[in-house]
């Protein structure tokens, strides 16, 4: 199965790309060029679509509201009209988000759960989310979209929490200890690994799978305080801890956890990585990518 990949240079698109294999290519169009994207899905001929490409930073999107809604909900809506256009039968994966559900201190939450976004990104991917279900119901476009609880892994930006405290390490045990600078550490996040998200794509690449929409998640919140505890323990170094106000969002979900029952039930899905793993694996690949910035100069 050949499918074009949007996004697929970021971090979860650079995961994806190996799991999906040879059919896998890479998009280069601008998702908000509605004559690029046309031509691109014409050339390529896809049997299905996976759109990872989207303003991605939480704390960013309150910095950049107006180009988040133009990349995450506008992009959203131009790549299912070229699709429709250049591709009709081709399956296409929206990837929204977890954080549409706003904060579930109840528990786990499935995909029935109503919509209570608080940051500018979780909001224009709620928005993104409408039109892909007004495509899948007014067009008859196969449609998948997909809410993934937060992800973490080797390769994630330091604009992301676990990026930052990796990568921090990472200098730390080259300067041979130090301060981690971290933000609110009470706040609860369920936590997969990026490696087992994109299994989760390509399952729900296969149409054999109900077009509908599918949490990605753990089904376990756990305090952020718990993943530096993990880390400082694998440091190689002497760390601290200290609390950035600069860190801290002034509006923030307090728990986040998704009940991914519904994937499980569609394609035996189940997270297989522990988060022990998952951070050790994030650091190891920290430590390489310092190195090879301080060897490059």
């Amino acid at each position: 199965m050949k499918v074009l990949v949007t996004g697929a240079g970021g971090f979860v698109g650079s995961h994806l790309m190996p799991e999906l294999g040879d059919g896998a290519v890479a998009g280069s169009a601008d998702v908000t060029d509605a004559g690029g994207l046309a031509a691109e899905i014409r050339s390529v001929a896809p049997d299905a679509v996976a759109h990872l490409a989207a303003a991605s930073s939480v704390a960013d999107s309150w910095r950049q509201g107006a180009e988040v809604w133009r990349v995450n909900t506008v992009g959203t809506v131009t790549l299912l009209d070229a699709v429709r256009a250049e591709a009709p039968a081709a399956r296409t994966l929206v990837i929204s988000t977890g954080e549409v559900y706003g904060g579930t201190p109840d528990g786990p939450v499935s995909e029935e759960h109503p919509f209570a976004p608080l940051s500018p990104y979780a909001a224009s991917k709620a928005a993104a989310e409408l039109a892909a279900g007004r495509a899948a119901r007014a067009e008859g476009q196969d449609v998948v979209v997909v809410r993934p609880f937060q992800h973490v892994g080797p390769g994630q930006e330091e604009r992301f929490a676990v990026g930052s405290w990796t990568r921090q390490i990472a200098r730390l045990e080259r300067a041979g200890g130090g301060t981690l600078e971290v933000g609110d550490l009470g706040v609860q996040r369920d936590l997969t690994d990026v490696r087992d998200v994109v299994r989760a794509y390509r399952l729900l690449l296969d149409r054999s799978v109900p077009a509908g929409t599918y949490n990605v998640a753990s089904g376990e919140a756990r305090p952020l305080a718990d993943v530096v505890e993990i880390l400082v323990g694998l440091a190689q170094c002497p760390v601290t801890v200290r609390q950035n106000p600069a860190r801290v969002r002034a509006v923030d979900v307090r728990v986040l956890a998704g009940d991914a029952s519904r994937l499980r039930d569609a394609t035996g899905w189940r997270p297989e990585i522990p988060l022990e793993q998952t951070l050790a694996d994030a650091l190891e690949h920290a430590r390489a990518v310092e190195g090879e910035e301080r060897a490059a100069g």
